[in-house]
């Protein structure tokens, strides 16, 4: 049957969700990073002046090194938009009534037919029902001994 977890669970859930939240959008800075160099390495097309030159120079490992602060900067922005997004997105979008147990998908309503309310599935957690798990041991073991 499901149960509210307590506070401690949800502290800890909080903290979870936290960390996950700082550490996923490093993967967006490290991707952006890696472009960056790569292109500015081995491709560094760029159209300026286009009667003049078509094509910007590749450049040297001691140049990407000099821009190095300034792809720093742009990675930190990339990271902090990352952040304040994860950390307000919730990955469980399922909810369940504290009452009657009837689950549905997020949407705006806040209040279960039955009288109750709704919270998010991850605010919960599932424990058997000792009577349900009883009855289980006893039919296997009736099954055992035929």
């Amino acid at each position: 049957m499901w149960i509210p977890k307590t506070d401690e669970e949800l502290k800890k859930l909080a903290k979870q969700n936290e960390k996950i939240a700082r550490i996923a959008p490093l993967g967006g800075v490290i991707a952006y990073l890696l472009i960056a160099i790569i292109d500015a390495k081995y491709f560094g097309v760029k159209i300026e002046k286009f009667p003049i030159a078509l094509t910007q120079p590749l450049l040297t490992w001691s140049q990407i090194f000099k821009s190095l602060p300034k792809l720093g900067i742009y990675s930190l922005i990339i990271w902090i938009i990352g952040y304040l997004g994860l950390r307000k997105m919730r990955t469980i979008t399922t909810l369940i009534c504290v009452k009657c147990k009837r689950i549905k998908r997020y949407d705006k309503i806040k209040n279960c037919e039955c009288g109750g309310h709704f919270v998010f599935l991850d605010e919960m957690k599932w424990i058997e029902d000792e009577k349900h798990k009883k009855h289980e041991i006893d039919n296997d073991e009736t099954k055992e001994n035929t």
